[in-house]
C-alpha cells in the first residue's frame, strides 16, 4: 500500500522519529492505533473548527491520557492545525514505515478457487524469496479469475489469471 499523502507521512516519520528514540516503537504503534479507532464523532469534535479550541484541546488532553508525551503533542498539534481528521492516514503511514524497515510486506493473494493451508504457505514462501521480505498475506477467492491468481505486492501486482492470459491473446489475435 503505498503512503497516503507527504503530510500523514511526516507526522508517522517524526512520531517513528522519536518512538526509535525512546525504544518505543511498539508503544507508539498501539497508541496512534487507539486514536485512530476513536469514536467518528469524537474525531469530528475534535476537528471541527466550530467548536472552541480551548474545548478541543482539552477533549484531547482527555482522550490522550495515559499515551506518551510525544504522541499527546501530536493530537494537540493537529487538532490546534485542524488536521485532526489525518489521525488514520498518520497511523496507517507509521505502520507502513516500520513494517519497511522490518522488512515486512503485505501482499494480496486472489485466486479463483480457495487455497489449502499448505498451498498458501508454499506461496508465501515463494512470495518471501522472491522479494527479501518476510510476507505478511491475505487470501481472497475470485472465481471470474477462472485460474491462476492475482498477487498484489506493495505497489507491485502480478496478474497470471487465465482470465488475463486469455485477455492478452485475444489482444494479439486482433492484431
Amino acid at each position: 500500500m503505498a503512503l497516503g499523502g507527504s503530510g500523514p507521512r511526516r507526522y508517522a516519520e517524526a512520531m517513528l522519529d522519536i518512538a526509535t528514540a525512546e525504544d518505543a516503537v511498539p508503544a507508539y504503534g498501539t497508541a496512534l492505533g487507539q486514536l485512530a479507532g476513536l469514536d467518528p464523532s469524537a474525531l469530528r469534535m475534535l476537528g471541527h473548527p466550530g467548536v472552541p479550541l480551548e474545548r478541543r484541546l482539552r477533549a484531547a488532553d482527555a482522550a490522550t491520557q495515559g499515551l506518551p508525551g510525544p504522541v499527546r503533542g501530536l493530537v494537540a498539534l493537529l487538532v490546534r492545525r485542524d488536521r485532526m481528521a489525518l489521525i488514520g492516514r498518520i497511523t496507517a503511514a507509521f505502520t507502513e514505515l516500520v513494517e519497511q524497515r522490518e522488512g515486512i510486506a503485505r501482499a494480496r493473494v486472489t485466486t479463483a478457487v480457495e487455497l489449502d493451508r499448505a498451498a498458501r504457505d508454499a506461496l508465501v514462501s515463494r512470495l518471501s524469496r522472491a522479494t527479501g521480505k518476510t510476507i505478511q498475506a491475505t487470501f481472497a477467492v475470485d472465481p471470474d479469475l477462472l485460474g491462476g491468481a492475482r498477487i498484489q505486492v506493495g505497489d507491485h501486482l502480478v496478474d497470471v489469471s487465465l482470465r488475463a492470459q486469455l485477455r492478452v491473446l485475444g489482444q494479439q489475435l486482433a492484431h
